[in-house]
């Protein structure tokens, strides 16, 4: 049972600094673009993992001049910043802006994308969970449940996030070899797909009789 969609911050993160000929520019005087991304990168790995419940990833760098003989002179990187995105994406934005000035770099930050959290409705999920022979008593019969049905809240965006401004949600997952999704090594089982057909005609029957 999915109680929740995570908030997520999508934002493009420039670093400016001086191009110049990786033999001639002695270290004391160089401006590598590249260098103050490199520790921001860590500083960005280093306050998620500090900050239970929180991920965030850089998946792509952009590096200019981008040659072996170069000091580079321009970083655009990506920031993925998602559960309750808000605080830790202003703290990582102060740490850019430090990790530029003491390298006398410039700094550009530009957010590309602002999803607010959203939960899943209660009444709904605790209904799919008895349509799933979950960990509520059922209602229909006052049976005990049949077996645990686990909640979690979902990483990953989905297209209820934005029916949800219309509509209540509700979201059931099917799990995967390893707990891989979104790759292409993700793999279901015919049994396990066939219990959420299951489930999920058992949750419109009961949904039809409230």
């Amino acid at each position: 049972m999915v109680t929740g969609i995570a908030g997520q911050t999508r934002a493009q993160v420039t670093f400016e600094g001086q191009a110049g000929h990786a033999g001639t520019v002695p270290m004391d005087m160089r401006q590598d673009a590249l260098a103050g991304a490199a520790e921001w990168v860590s500083a960005v790995e280093a306050t998620a993992r500090e900050t239970p419940g929180l991920v965030a990833t850089v998946g792509e760098l952009t590096v200019e001049p981008g040659a072996g003989n170069v000091i580079p002179g321009r970083v655009v990187a990506s920031l993925d910043v998602r559960q309750d995105p808000a605080p830790t994406v202003e703290a990582l934005r102060r740490s850019a802006i430090a990790i530029a000035d003491a390298r006398g770099l410039g700094l550009a930050w530009e957010v590309r994308q602002e999803t607010p959290a959203i939960a899943c409705d209660p009444t709904l999920t605790d209904l799919l969970a008895e349509a799933a022979g979950g960990d509520l008593p059922r209602v229909s019969t006052g049976e005990p449940p049949v077996l645990e049905v686990p909640r979690l809240t979902s990483g990953a965006g989905h297209d209820a996030a934005m029916m949800a401004r219309l509509a209540p949600v509700a979201m059931l997952f099917v799990r995967c070899a390893g707990g891989i999704s979104h790759h292409p090594a993700e793999s279901v089982t015919p049994e396990d797909v066939a219990a959420a057909i299951d489930a999920t005609t058992r949750f419109l029957e009961l949904l039809g009789r409230e």
